[in-house]
């Protein structure tokens, strides 16, 4: 989980900014709480849900063009210097957390001192917030004071067009590891049916923030949508999220080696550090590799440790259990059991679609919307909901 907080910005020696890579600087953040899977937090949040946000839809549905282009243009009012308009932009609490227009005025001529003005646009991309109906566009940008780094800025807008997070400040460039050039040798699929969005995944912090953390450094985090959206409702409870009880399948053939259950699923929003992982399946496939699932939904999985399963047998359902703020799958490839402690593997799935293009073999990135490819001679199911095999050997 990610909790963003303000900070200063900070200046090391010469006329231009260097940002530290492992120092959060430049930062101007209003009061969304912007959840993603990375390290277990120390704590609850205070609260378990931003308020603000509304329900019902507004001209800016979630993920949807508008919403990416009222990102855009909250960025152009930004890196033009239009405080007055980004001031009109932020929803009320957003407003009050800054506390009034001189002190938000004082602050963005401060960071945009310190960034210069915007030199290039390397990459952007959208995804929704996990807790109320809105869209976080995500630009990455190089900058005429910021030398060595990337900058990333966030913008949170409601379904209103109001923003309700923004924030700035550099990327951290964290090592790809003694494992960034390995190869898979186990056949992977894509652990669901149906088609599912990649919240986290890829090798960077702005793609991946389980990059963050050395022990998941290459996991990957997916959720269901429907109409841009993750849940029904107001998102207050775990079955109206559309993933929450999905069925979730073995990547590959393997035994079963570590199952944890009996995890109570958590209210979206509140995250238990009760357990790192929550309920979960580990699967070895040989040649030290090891499909982890976590967060499962309690009192779902369908394996025992010992039983062997085979691709695309069910081994438990979605769920929110442990550090995780809402329902989700976290999916891990490493390289052991528990001893020695596992490091993270990339994972490349094998006959996949990614946004309607096939993939013979790849790394799902953020933003992309993925399914496994149907098998030759039969068609890919339209319902995520569709039965799946159940391993022989089951609870």
């Amino acid at each position: 989980m990610l909790l963003l907080e303000k900070s200063k910005p900070q200046r090391t020696q010469g006329e231009k900014m260097k940002f530290r890579p492992h120092s959060v600087v430049a930062v101007l953040l209003f009061p969304a709480i912007l959840f993603a899977q990375a390290a277990p937090p120390a704590s609850k949040p205070k609260s378990s849900k931003p308020a603000a946000a509304p329900v019902s839809g507004g001209a800016y549905p979630t993920m949807s063009k508008q919403a990416k282009q009222r990102g855009q243009q909250v960025f152009e009012m930004f890196e033009s210097g239009q405080v007055g308009a980004l001031w009109a932009a932020l929803s009320d609490g957003a407003k009050k957390s800054y506390g009034s227009l001189e002190k938000f005025t004082a602050a963005v001529k401060n960071l945009r001192e310190h960034l210069g003005t915007e030199k290039k646009m390397v990459d952007e991309n959208i995804a929704p917030f996990l807790l109320t109906p809105g869209t976080l566009y995500s630009r990455l940008s190089d900058f005429t004071n910021v030398q060595k780094v990337h900058v990333i800025t966030t913008v949170g807008i409601n379904e209103r067009g109001q923003v309700d997070a923004f924030q700035v400040g550099p990327e951290r460039i964290p090592s790809q590891g003694h494992f960034g050039g390995y190869k898979d040798v186990t056949k992977l699929k894509l652990p669901f049916s149906g088609a599912w969005f990649v919240d986290q995944g890829g090798r960077s912090i702005f793609q991946n923030l389980n990059f963050m953390s050395e022990d998941q450094r290459f996991s990957i985090d997916f959720i269901l949508l429907k109409n841009g959206r993750p849940f029904s409702g107001d998102g207050s409870d775990n079955a109206q999220y559309y993933c929450f009880g999905q069925p979730l399948l073995a990547p590959a053939d393997g035994q079963v080696v570590d199952v944890q259950d009996g995890y109570q699923d958590n209210a979206p929003g509140s995250p238990s550090p009760d357990s790192p992982r929550g309920n979960s399946v580990l699967i070895s496939h040989g040649n030290s590799e090891f499909s982890r699932l976590d967060h499962l939904k309690q009192n779902s999985i369908k394996v025992k440790k010992g039983d062997k399963v085979k691709q695309g047998d069910v081994v438990g359902e979605c769920g929110n259990s442990g550090p995780s703020p809402a329902p989700h799958v976290h999916y891990q490839l490493q390289n052991s059991a528990g001893l020695p402690l596992p490091d993270s593997l990339p994972v490349q799935f094998v006959g996949y679609i990614a946004d309607g293009k096939p993939v013979d073999i790849g790394e799902p990135v953020r933003g992309q919307t993925v399914s496994n490819a149907p098998a030759a001679g039969a068609t890919q199911p339209a319902n995520t909901n569709q039965p799946a095999k159940t391993p022989p050997s089951s609870k």
